[in-house]
């Protein structure tokens, strides 16, 4: 019996382990292991929130992050990994993500089409149409910045100096 239960803790401290990126400082934007509406991210603790055991873009998938404007200029095949998280028929209320560095939840938001006719109070990152472009935006609320309310999360320090220790950040 203590066999079994102490292969359960490690078999959970494993699983909860490979959640996070890899290096301790590491920016990484995770989607959600769980069922959540894109509209209740901001009524719940990001901590509480289960995350995909792969992030869906990493530090090393970053060529340059652009502080000003938050734009993020990809590598091609995380840009291509990006195209292909919107799913056929459009989800139109958004996809979740969280945004991490190291093991801290940083600030939440959605992947979101310029197809939807919802509107989003939140952080955004739009579907990628452009097959030659590499670059995404993280922005403020959609249909526009009209939309977001509250105060803006993109220029989290302990983001920002991630980037900048990685050589990423313009």
């Amino acid at each position: 019996m203590k066999k079994l239960y102490l292969f359960l803790i490690l078999f959970a401290v494993i699983v909860t382990a490979g959640c996070q990126p890899k290096e301790a400082g590491d920016f990484a934007i995770y989607l959600l292991a769980q069922d959540v509406a894109s509209v209740e991210l901001t009524k719940v603790d990001l901590n509480q929130l289960a995350l995909e055991e792969q992030p869906v873009l990493s530090v090393e998938d970053i060529v340059t992050y652009d502080q000003a404007a938050h734009e993020i200029e990809l590598t091609q095949a995380a840009y291509a990994r990006i195209q292909q998280i919107f799913p056929v028929p459009v989800k139109v209320d958004g996809i979740p993500f969280v945004v991490c560095v190291g093991e801290q939840s940083i600030y939440a938001g959605a992947f979101w089409t310029p197809l939807s006719s919802l509107s989003f109070d939140g952080v955004v990152i739009m579907q990628p149409f452009d097959t030659d472009g590499t670059t995404i935006r993280i922005a403020l609320g959609y249909p526009g910045q009209d939309a977001f309310t509250g105060s803006d999360p993109r220029a989290d320090d302990r983001v920002m100096k991630t980037l900048k220790s990685a050589g990423k950040l313009k």
